[in-house]
């Protein structure tokens, strides 16, 4: 069992995801920064996939009320047990009592809190990822509070592990996205094209599992016919009107109506979680033949490490 004494910025519990019901209006969901996700549960000793705690921009207060097997990921958050200094990407062991603390997100956005066996939410549809907007799964569907009691599932798989040298996420405040084009690519103007791949835009405060607004130079489209609502997926990139970027989180909307411009490839949708307001975000063309290569080099390299892992 877990004390939450302080939920912080907002902390979910997140497994996987629920994919294949978006045609239902159903996000998939799960781990926004699925990476450092299964970083911190293959540390424990879990399968990759397991329940675990992801922890937004800090704050986060934990009291253990028994000894396990503990490890964090992702973003560099100053972590502290009993007020002593932890590193992230190792597995930790704490005793009944210990209280975690994890402070503000210097670079990245969200945290990982594996716990060994790993943690028990409500399912549905077969997963127990929080998605707060409609309240499913997790923990009555919404972020942890103070006095929440979080349940350890049962017992790990493995023992703990390390994590050998150059398998820890790099996370920087600037952030490059690797992109395809996407249906409308050709609705926006050459300026528009040109100003994408070339200038930074910068998160806005309007930035959550859903989505970031962002602002940079203004992309401007030769098409000005309304368009029909069209299939969004998580790293989708639309252009309003009014020429600020709307790039769609794991939580996005399934639908929309704005012209979708580029798309973000799957080896690059994990740091999508890492995108804090503030962050800088530039956009790189990845040509069409290169995505799946790139997908099935990194899949082959993690999989070495945490089986059947997937981007």
């Amino acid at each position: 069992m877990i004390t939450v004494l302080n939920g912080g910025t907002r902390t979910t519990l997140q497994d996987d995801g629920r994919a294949g019901h978006r045609d239902k209006g159903i996000p998939t969901s799960g781990a926004a920064d699925r990476l450092s996700f299964a970083i911190a549960n293959f540390l424990v000793g879990n399968r990759w996939n397991m329940p675990a705690l992801e922890c937004a921009l800090g704050g986060l207060h934990l009291r253990f009320e028994q000894a396990v097997t503990i490890a964090v990921s992702g973003a560099e958050m100053w972590g502290q047990i009993n007020g002593q200094n932890f590193a992230i990407n190792r597995a930790l062991h704490v005793e009944k009592g210990d209280i975690l603390t994890l402070s503000y997100a210097r670079a990245g956005c969200r945290a990982y809190i594996a716990v060994a066996g790993g943690l028990s939410g409500e399912t549905f549809l077969g997963s127990q990822s929080t998605y707060i907007p409609a309240g499913l799964g997790g923990i009555e569907g919404r972020a942890v509070k103070s006095g929440d009691k979080l349940s350890i599932a049962g017992a790990a798989p493995y023992g703990p592990q390390s994590l050998p040298n150059g398998y820890a996420p790099q996370l920087s405040k600037h952030i490059i996205l690797r992109t395809r084009p996407a249906p409308e690519w050709d609705w926006l103007s050459l300026e528009g094209k040109r100003f994408l791949f070339t200038t930074p835009f910068y998160a806005t405060d309007a930035t959550d599992r859903m989505g970031s607004r962002l602002k940079g130079d203004k992309i401007t489209l030769n098409h000005s016919q309304p368009m029909v609502s069209a299939p969004l997926i998580p790293g989708s990139l639309q252009i309003p009107p009014h020429g600020q970027p709307i790039l769609i989180g794991i939580d996005g909307h399934c639908t929309g109506g704005y012209a979708r411009a580029l798309q973000v490839i799957q080896a690059d949708i994990w740091l999508l979680g890492q995108i804090a307001p503030g962050s800088g975000i530039s956009f790189r063309r990845c040509f069409a033949e290169n995505a799946p290569k790139i997908l099935a080099s990194r899949h082959a390299f993690y999989n070495g490490l945490i089986p059947n892992f997937r981007f």
